[in-house]
């Protein structure tokens, strides 16, 4: 079984502010053994970690990911490994990662203010799967409403951190019942999945915060 951050930023986002070797090991730290370097409308992130965890030989499963931004809000793809326009609807980004091999999901829907999606029913019969645990959420109810839609949709629910420093990583954790990336899409979008995690903590937040802060003085 794969226990795995699908939700996590590199310093390949302009808002991360750890690198990708930094990020690995706190994965490895916390008793992870999968991750998914999903940063902003690039999978260079990605391509980096898997590059680097194959000739360190480090014990790791890295699942390639991105997140997209769609003219409907924040779109999570995996198995991708090229990028895709941002800007696109959610519902035509959806279909083009489908035709790449790759997965979708809705990213924090409902957090409106962080670009998540409220108009899910648009997109709901395209993405394959839906965040319905986020780290970073203070009000519950996003996560709550998130768990309800994927229910009463019957859509696979997934777990991140959205973690954009290392302090971040392992707060939100998808169970994955799979031995690799491959069969590791396979059984996201199958529901072969279990989700946990809890927020993480303001003092923690507000460091991340800090430091970028002090990265662009």
């Amino acid at each position: 079984m794969l226990i795995a951050d699908l939700h996590v930023h590199s310093n390949h986002s302009s808002d991360g502010v750890d690198s990708v070797k930094a990020l690995i090991a706190a994965a490895l730290e916390k008793g992870l053994n999968c991750i998914s370097i999903t940063d902003h409308n690039t999978v260079n992130g990605s391509l980096e970690a898997m590059e680097y965890v194959e000739e360190e030989h480090i014990p790791i499963t890295v699942i390639p990911g991105v997140e997209i931004s769609t003219s409907d809000g924040h779109m999570l793809a995996y198995g991708i490994t090229r990028d895709v326009d941002r800007g696109m609807e959610m519902k035509e980004t959806a279909i083009l990662v489908r035709k790449l091999g790759g997965i979708s999901a809705i990213a924090h829907p409902f957090r409106f203010h962080k670009h998540g999606i409220v108009a899910f029913w648009k997109v709901i019969s395209v993405v394959d799967a839906i965040e319905v645990f986020n780290a970073k959420f203070y009000m519950g109810v996003c996560n709550t409403l998130s768990s309800i839609i994927a229910k009463r949709y019957d859509k696979p629910a997934i777990a991140g951190s959205d973690a954009h420093c290392k302090e971040m990583v392992g707060y939100g954790i998808t169970e994955i019942y799979a031995s690799n990336s491959h069969s590791a899409l396979h059984a996201i979008k199958d529901g072969r999945v279990k989700v946990r995690g809890r927020r993480i903590p303001i003092s923690i937040q507000l460091q991340n915060s800090l430091r970028k802060l002090r990265s662009t003085l």
